[in-house]
């Protein structure tokens, strides 16, 4: 009888030993992802929201020229853009939300005149933005960004940006808003494996603590190493070959900390609409290869480039086929320079590709190339079949100082050649 006491109390000291510092690891790293994507998360967030605000002043002036005003003469105010009366004009603020699934609010003042958002299916127009709004925005003329606005008794992310009339003076607000139930729900997902895997070793150290004691040990080691690199914000493979080697429920762990990081690394480092890494992404790489590259003769070389008259796709077609055309483009990019560097979505229609080797002749010829395959292929929507061009600057490293300043310059030629009729590659020489 004392020997099974005894026993059984090693096997409680064993399952102590083993859990407890898997759990207290999990709650770090359960911690510390949850901080991190949702870091990350809120940064993507307010890039989008401020893209979203600025495109609907764009489409606002662009749709109904001229000025905003108040005429307070007849019994109920009439806020005018031009010759447009925007009292219960919602078409074009609607199809802005429908697009992008983001809420809209415009404001004369502090004053909402239109909106997409409602309270019983009723647009909550004619209430006022808060008083600190009103002062960072619209007083101080500034953008702002909002983690926690209430509206309704809803939480939501929002960007604030004034609207300026043709003298200059700030007449309002424009606000894109999206939830953040949304945004919560996707960083549970990220970080809910994590969970769960401590949960799974916890329940197996237990079983198995009286004839594997030593295995767990090492084991969870290497494993701890692995959560504590994903809690730093590593998301390379840093599971060691052994841990994947086995073929026990270690081994299973150890790939779905692989899959984890491959699902994290994919939230925060991929453009969503077309597959290729986003800006963040493509700035890291980008100044990683600079890194690599300083002070070395050969270099690398960098194209910035833009489709041309790519707001015709969104206004003759739609947002879909706009988004199609960015989808099919970036395939193009993508398999013409694989063998070759790197391909990122800059922003909107813009592409940044990174040549990680070559000469600037070798890379020239290689977006000439490009630029030749984007001219034959043909966008089919809708029965249509709708011709694609492209303009792009390629800059070589030699002489400059950071990542920035290339990408700066880049820009310039990609200007330039826009200025000089698009549809071509512009290097420094050619300018």
């Amino acid at each position: 009888m004392r020997e099974t006491s005894k026993r059984l109390g090693i096997q409680a000291s064993l399952a102590r030993m083993t859990v407890i510092p898997i759990l207290f690891i999990g709650i770090i790293v359960a911690i510390f992802g949850i901080f991190w994507v949702t870091s990350s998360m809120e940064d993507e967030v307010k890039e989008e929201l401020c893209a979203q605000a600025n495109l609907a002043i764009n489409s606002f002036n662009q749709l109904y020229p001229g000025d905003y005003a108040v005429d307070s003469s007849g019994e109920s105010p009439v806020v005018t853009k031009g010759d447009t009366i925007l009292n219960s004009n919602y078409a074009l603020i609607d199809s802005l939300k429908e697009a992008s699934s983001t809420d809209y609010t415009l404001f004369l003042g502090n004053l909402r005149i239109l909106t997409t958002l409602t309270q019983d299916d009723v647009r909550i127009v004619g209430s006022q933005a808060n008083d600190k709004i009103t002062e960072s925005v619209f007083k101080a003329k500034e953008d702002h960004f909002y983690k926690n606005i209430n509206v309704l008794g809803e939480q939501y992310y929002a960007y604030y940006t004034p609207i300026y009339n043709s003298n200059d003076q700030c007449v309002g607000m424009m606000a894109a808003v999206k939830s953040k139930s949304g945004v919560r729900k996707l960083i549970l997902q990220a970080v809910a494996p994590i969970v769960c895997l401590i949960l799974v070793v916890a329940v197996l150290a237990i079983f198995w603590s009286q004839y594997f004691s030593n295995d767990f040990r090492k084991t969870i080691q290497k494993l701890s190493g692995a959560f504590a690199k994903v809690a730093k914000g590593t998301l390379s493979n840093t599971v060691s070959p052994e841990l994947l080697a086995r073929r026990d429920e270690f081994g299973d762990m150890a790939h779905s900390v692989v899959d984890m990081q491959s699902s994290l690394r994919k939230l925060v480092d991929e453009d969503m609409l077309t597959g290729l890494s986003n800006r963040r992404s493509g700035q890291m790489r980008l100044e990683q290869t600079f890194a690599q590259n300083a002070g070395m003769e050969n270099g690398f070389c960098v194209a910035l480039g833009d489709i041309d008259f790519f707001k015709k796709f969104n206004d003759n077609y739609g947002h879909d086929c706009g988004d199609l055309v960015l989808q099919q483009i970036a395939r193009i990019l993508q398999n013409q320079v694989r063998n070759h560097g790197v391909c990122a979505r800059w922003g909107g229609e813009e592409f940044l590709i990174i040549f990680t080797r070559g000469s600037l002749a070798e890379c020239k010829e290689v977006m000439e190339q490009t630029l030749n395959v984007v001219r034959a292929h043909q966008v089919q929507y809708n029965g249509q079949l709708i011709s694609v061009n492209m303009t792009f600057g390629l800059i070589h490293s030699n002489g400059f100082r950071s990542a920035d300043e290339m990408v700066k310059h880049a820009d310039e030629l990609l200007y330039y050649g826009k200025e000089h009729g698009r549809n071509q590659l512009v290097t420094a020489e050619e300018k």
